[in-house]
């Protein structure tokens, strides 16, 4: 078995694609609103988020593999909350993908596939949100401050007491 943990380097491709799918459906939905491009460009749309939902479900499953390295370090209750945020993330991603799927399945009538394309924006910065407190949890499960003071000055003057440097 591999001494390094895949989860680390898979969950970057989601918490990217978050990062810039707003900024991607709010470009498609406006020139498809302003016939720079056809209703069908919407596949793109489709396409990206797609590939989201399939990077959150391997980050998700890599998370549940590698739990019990981590579990010690972090605390049990820091790696549930950050698994709640990451399924919550997951969910806000596919309810993403599938109202952006019921707006190209109406594409025909532009009134409907504005609207669930407006939608589908919206929960796009949702997932966003939620994508950023994932990160960001499972960030301070990285650098060692879950679980101690919280406070980074203080946890570097612990380390700094545990390596003998009181001056």
């Amino acid at each position: 078995m591999n001494s390094l943990p895949l989860h680390p380097a898979v969950v970057h491709v989601p918490l990217g694609l978050a990062l810039v799918m707003p900024v991607v459906l709010v470009g498609l939905l406006w020139a498809i609103g302003t016939d720079r491009l056809p209703t069908k460009a919407w596949v793109l749309a489709l396409l990206l988020q797609g590939i989201l939902l399939g990077g959150t479900g391997v980050a998700l499953w890599t998370g549940g593999q590698e739990e019990g390295r981590f579990e010690e370090r972090a605390g049990e209750v820091s790696l549930e909350a950050h698994e709640r945020a990451a399924q919550a993330f997951g969910f806000a991603v596919a309810a993403t993908f599938a109202v952006g799927a019921i707006g190209f399945l109406l594409r025909g009538r532009r009134r409907p596939f504005m609207a669930t394309g407006a939608a589908a924006v919206g929960l796009s910065i949702v997932a966003l949100a939620l994508g950023i407190q994932v990160g960001h949890q499972g960030g301070l499960m990285v650098h060692g401050r879950v679980g101690q003071t919280g406070s980074p000055a203080a946890d570097a003057a612990d380390q700094a007491s545990d390596r003998g440097d009181d001056d």
